[in-house]
């Protein structure tokens, strides 16, 4: 690695998804590792089952011995979560130690290193997931860093001895995707989204555009994807879902042919075709399975070890999470926090259980991303069939004058539509019966899923 870690490693932000995968990395490398993070989570309670060590305390006297080296003895990763003015950070800076960023560490790992990266403003975790899981069915299994909780497995990082092939998330995020060079890559889609960051639409497709120059072999493009046309760069390759009766799009490699009436999809990847039913429900599912399976074939995992994990992955915590199906009562839990994940979820969610009830609970995440979005957000937020829309999670932001739950609320042209907090939201529903309940969102509200699972527990008997 360019990016020199000590052999103290402490991380600000140990609890984030992407912080955590990297601090178990460099624990079995056999680092001494260890963080700080406001919020205790059963993430951190594994971390420190597996021997970090976790702190909540922002005081430097409150750090574990290790933790309070110079430059050279202790490395400090953190992610702009944390703030400036944080009292660890000026802490650090006293002993003369510059934090490395979240990103940089993870670029620093996989760089000159056989690596499958999975960019886009939707889809990405189920993707990369989707992908490690086929790699890791194969004997040389791979090194993944996931942005998710794979439900197989229950954890956010794999590794093999002996593997060569890495399998990251590329991050948009605060340019984060720009530390990484992947042998291949993906961008799934390309809607713009964290316009508190880039600014414009144009900023964030150009940030995009940037990325897919770093991959060094090939990139993977859905197949209506305009894309700059240069004379360098890596290969170009488009992938498409069609309907039936859809026409194949010129110049496509890896397409997904939906059949009507048929549970089954029939995938042309490359020159491998085979029909599997993808485990997870909804088109952009397919998608996804699409693009992992072409990523994977692309680093040499055998065709049938891909088709059997198409049909076989378990998902990802919190991306179409079900945790009651019963024709009484049906609960999922979903990270969707942007319009167009919400179409999905909604669509993926009716596909699944026709002609039943849906209850929806949103937590708007990011007063920017509501202002920017509102318009698409009123229009699919009405398209549950009953909805309960929560105080907007602020994560990193100051209020915005005139942004508001209730602003949201007031142009969404739904009938059934209802105000909600998460200490009433219960009452609530016990008021409306819910037969098929869905929360969603990217804040806190995973917090409400064992008392939601309890909730239509208790509908169903």
């Amino acid at each position: 690695m360019t990016t020199a870690v000590s052999k103290h490693v402490f991380f600000l932000g140990l609890g984030g998804i992407g912080m955590s995968a990297l601090a178990r990395h460099l624990a079995r490398q056999g680092h001494v590792v260890g963080g700080y993070d406001l919020t205790p989570s059963p993430l951190l309670d594994a971390l420190q089952e597996e021997g970090m060590h976790v702190t909540h305390s922002p005081r430097p006297e409150d750090l574990p011995p290790w933790a309070n080296g110079t430059s050279g003895e202790l490395t400090v990763v953190w992610t702009p979560a944390i703030p400036q003015d944080f009292p660890l950070l000026a802490h650090f800076a006293e002993a003369g130690i510059t934090p490395v960023k979240r990103a940089a560490l993870l670029g620093a790992i996989t760089r000159g290193k056989p690596t499958l990266a999975v960019a886009g403003t939707h889809g990405k975790t189920t993707t990369s997931s989707w992908l490690a899981a086929m790699m890791n069915a194969g004997e040389e299994g791979c090194h993944a860093f996931l942005g998710g909780i794979d439900s197989l497995t229950g954890t956010n990082y794999l590794s093999r001895d002996g593997a060569r092939w890495h399998v990251v998330e590329a991050d948009e995020f605060d340019r984060s995707f720009h530390h990484l060079q992947p042998t291949c890559a993906a961008i799934t889609n390309l809607e713009p989204d964290h316009l508190d960051i880039y600014g414009t639409p144009e900023a964030f497709r150009e940030a995009f555009a940037q990325f897919g120059s770093q991959v060094t072999d090939t990139l993977l493009l859905p197949a209506d994807l305009a894309w700059p046309q240069t004379a360098e760069g890596p290969a170009i390759e488009r992938f498409a879902v069609l309907e039936p009766g859809e026409s194949l799009p010129e110049e496509v490699h890896h397409v997904a042919l939906l059949a009507e009436g048929k549970e089954e999809v029939a995938f042309q990847v490359g020159e491998v075709h085979f029909s599997a039913r993808p485990s997870l429900p909804g088109k952009h599912n397919v998608a996804n399975a699409l693009v992992a399976a072409a990523l994977a074939i692309h680093a040499g995992a055998r065709p049938d070890e891909v088709v059997r994990t198409v049909a076989e992955f378990h998902g990802v915590h919190r991306r179409m999470d079900v945790h009651l199906d019963t024709p009484d009562a049906v609960y999922v839990d979903d990270y969707a926090h942007h319009p167009t994940e919400l179409e999905a979820l909604l669509s993926a969610v009716r596909d699944r259980w026709p002609n039943r009830h849906i209850t929806l609970v949103f937590q708007p995440h990011l007063y920017s991303r509501t202002r920017d979005f509102g318009a698409e957000f009123a229009r699919v937020l009405g398209l549950a069939d009953r909805l309960f829309l929560l105080p907007i999670y602020p994560a990193r932001e100051a209020p915005i004058p005139g942004v508001d739950a209730q602003w949201l609320f007031d142009n969404i042209s739904s009938p059934h539509k209802h105000l909600a907090t998460s200490d009433s939201i219960f009452g609530d529903l016990k008021a409306c019966s819910a037969d098929v309940l869905v929360t969603a969102g990217a804040g806190d509200i995973d917090r409400l899923v064992p008392q939601a699972l309890q909730h239509m527990q208790r509908r169903r008997n």
